[in-house]
């Protein structure tokens, strides 16, 4: 029988676990906590984001990717 590998999750959840892993000091490599894109053409590593300015709590991509359309990229 297949194993589910992967599952979405809520950005507030994914914040609550940075926070968690940032208070025990936890050493992540580059930063990535196992978060993924969801556009299925990505799929690259996102980081949770707190709500702050205009912006609620969003994911952002480690490295910015343009062929995203989920990527934060300024199009002309």
């Amino acid at each position: 029988m297949p194993k589910i590998n992967e599952c979405l999750i809520d950005v507030d959840l994914a914040n609550a676990i940075r926070e968690v892993a940032d208070a025990l000091k936890l050493k992540i490599p580059a930063g990535k906590l196992g978060f993924r894109c969801p556009n299925p053409k990505c799929r690259k590593p996102v980081k949770p984001m707190v709500a702050g300015g205009k912006q609620g709590p969003h994911f952002e991509h480690l490295k910015r990717n343009p062929k995203c359309d989920l990527s934060h990229v300024r199009r002309s």
